[in-house]
């Protein structure tokens, strides 16, 4: 009988040794939880995650502008928030993210033959862009047939009413020449377009021309003379805000080097083909990148340059005789 009872309770102490140690554990893995202490696996990691790619854009949606990798810290404590209320990233103003560039020229600075690409322009400041941390903003008022005395009447309005940072002067010389325009006065006009972007605090880009078959052929001598000349302009103000890029020699240079010919980057005599117009923007977009700095480059204020006169002045420090551009 003794016996009997000592298995009974025996029994029974296994039976509420094995209810309440289930519960235990589940308490304690419910209290674990609450404080984040010993929580792990896929469910703890995931909201983070989450959170992180929540975080890595920081453009607004629907802006048109892709998210710049450059842009914000992985150190910061945060987006902050401007006087109007918008949030934006770390150390990247919104003010600091466009660059306007005012484009002048004729067909070639146009892009034409270039359907998609755009043109030579289109294509470096789209690089641009992309490769830097700030949105190049291009105005283009480039157009087909024009020479440089074209925008005399416009030009200084296109200044007040766009205000660029940029001026890009690309004049591709051909129409010039072909309209017999002097030495004299393609050099005062070129001088007058830099004076003026200088005067209204804006930075100057001279690009020298695409090559064409026209620069190997009818007015390969003209055409290199032309680009030359302006290039002495330029460098006459000895002004830090004004920057030469040499394309046309860049790329008669490459084309030397590589044994190439001229006749597939063409379209017609006077146009590069889109081969062509990528070409150039290779080579440029690489001269920018070594010429401004990592950032958008800023005007420096400077004393008024003794090379500056009324009217674009004279253009004997060009070295150019007067007389026409014939080929």
């Amino acid at each position: 009988m003794k016996w009997r009872w000592q298995i009974g309770f025996l029994a029974c102490a296994l039976a509420a040794s094995a209810l309440w140690l289930p519960a235990s554990l589940t308490a304690r893995a419910a209290s674990s939880g609450s404080d984040g202490s010993e929580t792990s696996g896929p469910a703890a990691v995931a909201p983070s995650a989450d959170a992180n790619a929540t975080s890595a854009d920081t453009s607004p949606p629907g802006t048109g502008v892709a998210p710049n990798p450059l842009r914000g810290s992985t150190h910061g404590t945060g987006s902050e928030t401007s006087s109007s209320g918008e949030t934006q990233a770390p150390n990247a103003p919104a003010q600091e993210r466009v660059v306007r560039v005012l484009v002048i020229g004729s067909s070639v600075a146009r892009g034409w033959k270039d359907p998609n690409g755009g043109g030579y322009l289109h294509r470096t400041f789209t690089a641009l862009s992309s490769l830097t941390p700030i949105t190049y903003d291009v105005i283009d008022k480039a157009e087909p047939g024009k020479g440089v005395l074209s925008i005399r009447d416009t030009y200084v309005t296109w200044l007040d009413t766009y205000q660029p940072q940029i001026v890009c002067i690309a004049w591709g010389g051909l129409d010039d020449l072909y309209q017999h325009t002097p030495f004299l006065v393609y050099d005062e006009q070129v001088h007058w377009q830099i004076e003026e972007a200088l005067d209204h605090h804006a930075m100057v880009m001279l690009v020298t021309t695409p090559v064409s078959k026209a620069s190997f052929t009818t007015y390969r001598v003209a055409q290199q003379a032309l680009m030359e000349s302006e290039i002495q302009v330029a460098d006459s103000f000895h002004n830090p805000n004004v920057y030469v890029f040499n394309l046309f020699d860049q790329m008669k240079a490459y084309l030397r080097a590589h044994h190439e010919s001229i006749q597939p980057l063409m379209h017609d005599s006077w146009h590069p083909n889109a081969k062509g117009h990528a070409l150039a923007a290779e080579l440029l977009v690489k001269d920018i990148l070594a010429k401004f700095p990592a950032t958008a480059p800023v005007f420096k204020a400077e004393p008024a340059s003794t090379s500056r006169h009324p009217e674009g002045g004279s253009a004997a420090s060009s070295g150019r005789p007067e007389g026409e551009l014939a080929s």
